[in-house]
């Protein structure tokens, strides 16, 4: 693009957000925060919301994890944020009061286009709903109260340790109104090195592993993919597996809903992570991105995360071609051999989901904010919404389930046939 086109399109999206200025004050204002899990699903529920005439601003952090939406809602303007980091804070800054800074989130100052790249017409491609997206933003955040939380698990399960020196321990959320809105599965994801051992030779990627396996290699009782029967290879010889072949952890710091949805449902009572960090060995991210990565820039990598963040690794992704998702016990969150990719997940016989929880405060935060509050938990819970989400491929209505839990850790429940 031409300096001039550049400058002409900048303007434009100044002079718009200062024309969404000049009308704060009669704008209604929702910020939501908590778990990495809302980042892409923010988006979506937004969209189900907003009107589309005007079309709505969308606008991204460089690392996405600080989102906002300017726009109308039955022609009265709104504007909607997430705060992206862990799923704890998404009950524990609800504990507090709003107008208690400990209650606040670091949110994207919108207003401040540093680093921008945009707008860019952008159609979702599943109802064709569009929004003009502005990504890249590297502006200093702004320090807001949370309206709305989100987490991938109950208050009481966060209870996890790692690396040493962080801990959780379990939140009272009974004070709080509290929504189960989606069933989200995760997945293991192994490195594009890791192969099979086909008599001394490599025999393409593994299928899966079983839960004795995964608990031994997270808490480093196996440590080399040998111990397994398996093996490594590199870009430079990808016909010769590797001498040795050591397993690179990809591991979520506690407070991460991942972190506490994998010890609770799959490592305990038998194994425990590791929670030692070890250059090149072990690895602790504060949030998701950080484990994708982690795994996407080490081919001997494992590491667990959101089914939904396959996209980035199949063509056209930002990681296309580096991890890829293995089994679970044979089964799989997302088998596209098969008519219906969810259909173990959807079972019951896929073991690694959580539902994800919206949270709010009893008390309330004014009838125009709780109004839209209220919107947006039930757009969030929609199947409509779900299936139109980009994780609509991997998450799951809690009425296509043919399973329920009542409890994170379960035990699982099946429904009654129809």
């Amino acid at each position: 693009m031409r300096s001039l086109s550049r400058y002409m399109l900048r303007l434009g999206g100044v002079l718009a957000l200062a024309g969404a200025v000049g009308t704060a004050d009669a704008q209604t204002v929702l910020n939501a925060g908590g778990g990495s899990i809302g980042r892409n699903f923010f988006t979506d529920v937004a969209l189900e919301i907003l009107d589309q005439s005007p079309r709505p601003n969308r606008f991204a952090s460089a690392d996405n994890n600080r989102i906002v939406f300017t726009g109308n809602r039955n022609g009265s303007p709104v504007i909607l944020r997430y705060s992206s980091g862990n799923g704890e804070d998404g009950i524990l800054k609800l504990l507090q009061p709003a107008n208690n800074a400990a209650s606040n989130l670091p949110f994207l100052n919108h207003t401040q286009l540093t680093g921008g790249t945009g707008p860019v017409l952008t159609t979702r491609p599943t109802d064709n709903k569009q929004y003009n997206n502005t990504t890249g933003i590297t502006s200093s955040p702004i320090n807001l109260p949370v309206h709305v939380g989100l987490s991938p698990i109950q208050g009481g399960t966060y209870n996890q340790t790692g690396p040493i020196g962080v801990t959780t321990s379990p939140i009272d959320d009974s004070g709080l109104n509290v929504t189960p809105v989606v069933a989200v599965p995760l997945a293991l994801f192994v490195g594009k090195g890791v192969v099979k051992n086909n008599n001394g030779a490599p025999g393409g990627p593994i299928e899966g592993l079983s839960q004795d396996e995964v608990g031994a290699i997270f808490s480093r009782q196996v440590t080399d993919w040998r111990q397994l029967g398996y093996g490594t290879v590199t870009d430079a010889n990808p016909n010769a597996l590797e001498a040795t072949s050591p397993i690179l952890l990809a591991l979520r710091n506690a407070g991460a809903g991942q972190k506490s949805l994998f010890q609770e449902i799959f490592l305990k009572p038998l194994y425990n992570e590791t929670l030692i960090p070890i250059p090149n060995q072990v690895i602790f991210s504060p949030n998701a991105s950080g484990s994708v990565d982690v795994v996407a820039n080490n081919r001997r990598a494992i590491g667990y995360f959101e089914a939904e963040e396959l996209a980035r690794f199949e063509t056209g992704g930002n990681r296309a071609g580096l991890a890829y998702i293995i089994k679970v016990n044979g089964a799989s969150a997302h088998d596209v051999t098969k008519s219906d990719p969810k259909v173990d997940f959807k079972s019951g016989r896929y073991p690694l989901w959580g539902n994800v929880r919206l949270f709010r405060r009893a008390a309330g935060e004014g009838a125009a904010t709780d109004a839209l509050a209220q919107a947006f938990v039930a757009a969030a819970g929609s199947k409509t919404t779900i299936d139109n989400s980009g994780g609509g491929r991997f998450w799951s209505a809690a009425v296509d389930l043919k399973v329920f839990k009542n409890s994170d850790r379960g035990p699982l429940l099946w429904k009654p046939l129809q």
